[in-house]
């Protein structure tokens, strides 16, 4: 069952605290070695408010991510209902996301690829799995107003989408170095015209390619 995310009454300035405090303290250090205490001193708060506000330290690391990625999960909440935004909109919304938090890519990365760290896991696992599930609806409205290119597979779509939107910010290191990324707005932006004409014109030259290898289909 998700854990329930942080109660908003009280005094907001002291929930808003905390959160920024988780923020800062588990986007750079893993989820087991961040204690309560440290939580609360940093927020400069009694360590009990953080049982009052979220329940216990899984549930103000829940919270914080789910209002790190806000902006994200709402353009895929109101594709759902009536406004159906551009893939270009979410991947903007998504950098803009970064830029501003840009240790939270290997967070997700590190959580999300090591089970046995329960706590953190169950929570990323259950808000991604919530988020994979809005954009798949996202994608199958896009396949019903015939957006999408019928001779690709809707769920192959999906996930090259999410690959161009998710890889070069969770890249090792020294493939970081060789294109010279950075997650400023600058470079952010030029990655979004740039995958923006991906999606819309392709990569190569139909004209000039060799042709498709046996079992290619073209």
């Amino acid at each position: 069952m998700p854990i329930k995310p942080g109660r908003p009454k009280g005094d907001p300035q002291t929930r808003a605290a905390l959160v920024d405090a988780a923020r800062a303290c588990f986007l750079h250090n893993a989820y087991e070695r961040v204690s309560i205490r440290e939580l609360a001193r940093r927020a400069n708060v009694d360590a009990a408010m953080i049982r009052y506000y979220f329940g216990s330290k899984a549930g103000l690391f829940e919270t914080m991510v789910r209002e790190t990625i806000a902006p994200v999960a709402q353009i895929l909440k109101h594709n759902l209902s009536c406004e159906l935004h551009s893939p270009e909109e979410l991947m903007q919304a998504y950098y803009q996301m970064m830029a501003a938090n840009p240790a939270l890519p290997r967070l997700i990365f590190q959580v999300l690829n090591n089970q046995n760290d329960n706590e953190a896991f169950a929570v990323l696992s259950g808000v991604f799995r919530e988020m994979l599930g809005n954009a798949s609806g996202w994608v199958q409205q896009l396949a019903a107003r015939r957006q999408l290119n019928v001779n690709l597979d809707p769920q192959l779509i999906r996930l090259s989408f999410i690959s161009l939107m998710v890889f070069p910010l969770i890249a090792p290191k020294v493939l970081m170095q060789e294109f010279g990324l950075e997650l400023t707005d600058n470079w952010l932006t030029k990655l979004l015209n740039h995958n923006r004409i991906v999606m819309r014109e392709g990569l190569f030259n139909p004209d000039n390619l060799p042709p498709a290898g046996p079992g290619v289909h073209k």
